[in-house]
C-alpha cells in the first residue's frame, strides 16, 4: 500500500473517532470529555436550525461526548440564550398559529414529541397569545369543518358525524369544542 493511501481519509473527517453501528459514535476517551469540541458541536448543530434542549442532549450522545461534558456545555448555552425551550416552542406555535387547522392537544404533542416539557409549551403558548391574542378553538375546529364538509356531503348524516368528529379529534380538539361545533352546524 502506498503512503498516500495509508494516510487518506474522507473529506471533513477529523482523527480520533469512529462509527459504531446505527450513527453512533465513538469518540477517543480524551475528546469524549472535551468541553471545547462538544461545545463546537453543539454550535455547528445550532448554525443551520433551532433546537430543543433534549435534541441537542441526543445528537451529542450520538456523537460520542460523555454526559457531563454534554450537560455542562448545554447547560452554559441555554445560559447565554442559544437554547431556550420555551422559544422553540413559541417559534414553533406562532408558525403554526394563524394557518392551523389543529388543535392544541394536537399542537401540544407535536411539542412533546421534540422533546418540549407541558410547563414549556404552556409558556410558548401564553408567549404567543400575548402576541396574537387568545387563538378560538371552536373558531379553528369550524374552518376545519369548513375545508373537508364537500368531501363528506353525500354520506348518511350519521355516518358523516362520526367521520367529522373522528377527524376533529386526530386533529387534536376537545371533546367540548367538538360537540359545539357539530351542534351549531347542525351536523
Amino acid at each position: 500500500m502506498s503512503a498516500l493511501g495509508s494516510a487518506r481519509r474522507r473529506p471533513g473527517s477529523r482523527g480520533g473517532s469512529r462509527t459504531a453501528g446505527r450513527g453512533v459514535q465513538v469518540l477517543a476517551p480524551e475528546r469524549a470529555s472535551d468541553p471545547e469540541a462538544a461545545r463546537e458541536a453543539a454550535l455547528k448543530l445550532l448554525e443551520r436550525t433551532r433546537r430543543t434542549r433534549s435534541d441537542l442532549v441526543r445528537r451529542l450522545r450520538d456523537r460520542g461526548f460523555a454526559a457531563p461534558t454534554i450537560e455542562a456545555v448545554v447547560e452554559r448555552l441555554r445560559a447565554v440564550g442559544l437554547v431556550d425551550d420555551v422559544e422553540y416552542a413559541r417559534a414553533f406555535l406562532s408558525g403554526r398559529w394563524g394557518r392551523r387547522s389543529a388543535g392544541w392537544r394536537k399542537l401540544e404533542q407535536d411539542l412533546f414529541r421534540r422533546g418540549i416539557s407541558a410547563e414549556d409549551a404552556a409558556a410558548g403558548k401564553a408567549l404567543v397569545e400575548r402576541q396574537t391574542g387568545v387563538a378560538d378553538e371552536v373558531a379553528v375546529a369550524r374552518r376545519t369543518l369548513e375545508q373537508v364538509e364537500r368531501r363528506y356531503a353525500a354520506l348518511d348524516p350519521r355516518v358523516r358525524r362520526q367521520r367529522l368528529y373522528a377527524l376533529l379529534i386526530r386533529r387534536g380538539f376537545g371533546r367540548e369544542t367538538i360537540d359545539e361545533v357539530l351542534r351549531e352546524g347542525g351536523r
